[in-house]
């Protein structure tokens, strides 16, 4: 199954990268996420990228397998999504 969503960050979440990841702020909860490389990666591409475009440039600029990089795409954007970082 080919995933081509494109999906949206939760305005009610601020963020900010410092030195290299991903602060996520969850305003209403009070709650605070980093992100480590590979996931800031995705969160500033995932609002102007298809899953599939993602997954390869993940393999690309993490040399992992696409395989690996979309399954684990897959995985972490579910997270984000129940966290309501993603809507």
């Amino acid at each position: 199954m080919v995933e081509q969503t494109v999906h949206r960050r939760n305005p009610d979440v601020s963020w900010r990268v410092i030195e290299g990841q991903a602060v996520l702020v969850f305003n209403i909860e009070g709650e605070v996420q980093v992100l480590n490389e590979v996931g800031t990666y995705i969160w500033e591409h995932v609002e102007d990228q298809d899953v599939e475009t993602l997954a390869g440039n993940i393999a690309k600029t993490f040399a992992v397998s696409e395989e690996e990089a979309r399954r684990d795409l897959l995985a972490f954007l579910q997270d984000l999504r129940k966290s309501g970082a993603l809507l």
